[in-house]
C-alpha cells in the first residue's frame, strides 16, 4: 500500500521490523542513511516519519535534484561524508517514472556516486536495506547484495508476515 510520492506505510513497518529484529530490539541511537531519490520515494517518506519514533536517527543522502526540501533531517550529497557513523544504509531505487526531467545522462552516471558497493562499505558493521525492486549495480552492486550484511531478502520475508498481520488486524478488528 502506498500513494505515489507520499507514503508507503507497510514498507516502513517491515523495514523497522527488520532493523528491530537484527538489533534485538535495541534501535535507540542507531543511525540510518536513506540514499537515493529521497524526494520522490514514498518509502523514504514513511521511514522519515516512523524510524525516529524508535530512536533511529535518519540522515538523507541524495544529489541536489533528489533532495528532500526540509531542515528536519541532516542531508548529504555523498554517503562517504557519513558512512563511518552509520549502522544502517537504506538504498532506494531511482524513481525514473516520477521524473519530469532527465537528471543524469544514464543510470550508470548516477551509480558512480550512489551505488552501494562492497568497496564503499568495506568491513564496517552496517546492514543494508532496499525496498525493491533493486536496480542491480545501480542502487546496490551484485557483490553487496550477496553479502551477509544485505538484509534485502529478509525484508521480503518479513514483508509477508507484516502485511498479513496488518490485513488480519484490519479484517478482524
Amino acid at each position: 500500500a502506498g500513494d505515489g510520492r507520499h507514503s508507503h506505510p507497510t514498507q516502513a513497518f517491515l523495514d523497522l521490523f527488520t532493523i528491530y529484529e537484527h538489533y534485538n530490539g535495541q534501535t535507540e541511537g542507531k543511525k540510518i542513511a536513506i540514499v537515493g531519490d529521497v524526494r520522490n520515494s514514498r518509502v523514504a517518506g514513511s521511514n522519515r516519519r516512523l524510524l525516529p519514533r524508535f530512536g533511529i536517527e535518519v540522515n538523507l543522502v541524495a544529489p541536489d535534484c533528489f533532495k528532500y526540501e526540509s531542515d528536519d533531517f541532516k542531508q548529504y550529497n555523498n554517503i562517504r561524508e557519513i558512512i563511518d557513523e552509520l549502522d544502517i544504509i537504506m538504498s532506494l531505487r531511482s524513481q525514473l517514472e516520477r521524473h519530469n526531467l532527465t537528471y543524469f545522462e544514464s543510470l550508470n552516471e548516477y551509480a558512480k556516486d550512489y551505488c552501494i558497493t562492497n568497496e564503499l562499505v568495506g568491513d564496517r558493521d552496517i546492514i543494508l536495506l532496499h525496498p525493491g525492486p533493486v536496480n542491480r549495480n545501480i542502487d546496490i552492486s551484485d557483490e553487496m547484495l550477496k553479502d551477509p550484511r544485505s538484509k534485502v531478502l529478509t525484508q521480503v520475508t518479513n514483508g509477508v508476515a507484516i502485511r498479513a498481520a496488518i490485513l488480519k488486524k484490519l479484517i478482524l478488528k
